[in-house]
């Protein structure tokens, strides 16, 4: 697809706007280790793409199955006089408000310098409820062809290119080198999983303090059962995660003490033996402070624990590479 191809008038190549896919790109999502939770790195390519456009807010979205989220968000205060957001946008958007399913539906960028010169869009529940007149979003398309969300800014005011602030083809250039920015991203936190896959035994990584679920592995869904959205707090995605008093070492962990491990734990029929779990901390991309736990078969917390730090410094390793 060109460039030229990219910036033709919207409203002549407008999709759908709730794609059908929606159950295939959640998924796509998941096996992507894309949570719907605030991340550092994605709200720095928000930023930056704010800034390069002139956008008074960028977002990097996910739009899932049943509503969107921003797991990269950038906004600026307006100097005094100038247009201004009649609210705060947040991190989760309905699936019928604003224009990235649209960009999601037609799999291709979308400019609107002027929100009001399209019927279409005029009534849309951004633009009365925040005050949105212009945005311009390009597509998050994996390898496999799935569009797993997007790169977009938005404006309080309208633009134009009488008034030489149109988006223009620069906008759309800088959106796609923040697109590409993601998707590399993407790509090289695969790794981690990878090395989750590898592990031995059931582990999963959880943003702190509020224990968003990262990552987790195959093993960890066979025990516990899939997350069915990654950035689901953790005792909320895995009801048994207490009773077997894994919650209790992270929560140890989270009091200031050292990494431990919980008593050995009877595996159920037809599985036989014992499980051991520990808890360490890990340095993961896009948040500050993380946990990983790691469970381990016939085994004692001695020796969970010794593997445990030494997958979390294989992961912090991997972390300073991506």
């Amino acid at each position: 697809m060109t460039d030229r191809d990219d910036f033709q008038t919207p409203a002549l190549r407008l999709g759908r706007p709730a794609p059908s896919d929606a159950s295939a790109r959640a998924a796509r999502q998941r096996e992507l280790g894309l949570a719907n939770t605030p991340d550092s790195v994605f709200d720095e390519v928000a930023r930056k793409a704010a800034e390069a456009t002139g956008a008074t807010a960028a977002m990097v979205n996910l739009v899932g199955e049943s509503g969107q989220y921003f797991v990269g968000l950038y906004g600026k205060e307006p100097a005094s006089g100038d247009p201004a957001f009649l609210g705060e946008p947040g991190r989760f958007m309905d699936m019928d408000q604003g224009f990235c399913v649209h960009v999601v539906g037609r799999k291709a960028a979308l400019t609107l310098d002027d929100v009001f010169e399209f019927s279409r869009f005029r009534g849309n529940p951004v633009v009365d409820e925040l005050g949105v007149r212009s945005y311009i979003g390009v597509p998050l398309i994996d390898d496999d062809g799935t569009v797993i969300g997007t790169v977009c800014a938005i404006d309080p005011a309208p633009r134009s290119e009488s008034e030489g602030n149109s988006w223009g083809n620069d906008g759309l250039q800088v959106l796609k080198a923040a697109r590409d920015e993601v998707l590399a991203e993407i790509s090289g936190r695969q790794k981690i999983a990878g090395v989750l896959e590898g592990a031995g035994g059931t582990a999963m990584i959880a943003a702190r303090p509020n224990l968003e679920v990262l990552y987790a592995n195959s093993l960890h869904d066979q025990l516990f059962g899939a997350v069915e959205m990654l950035g689901t707090p953790a005792p909320e995605a895995f009801p048994h995660l207490a009773p077997v008093g894994i919650l209790a070492i992270i929560d140890h962990l989270e009091r200031g003490g050292e990494p431990s491990a919980t008593a050995a734990i009877p595996l159920n029929e037809p599985a036989t033996g014992t499980v051991v779990f520990a808890a360490v901390p890990v340095r993961v991309p896009g948040h500050a402070t993380a946990v990983l736990t790691l469970g381990l078969r016939d085994s004692d917390g001695a020796t969970v624990l010794s593997r445990a730090k030494a997958l979390a410094s294989d992961i912090g390793e991997l972390t300073d590479t991506i």
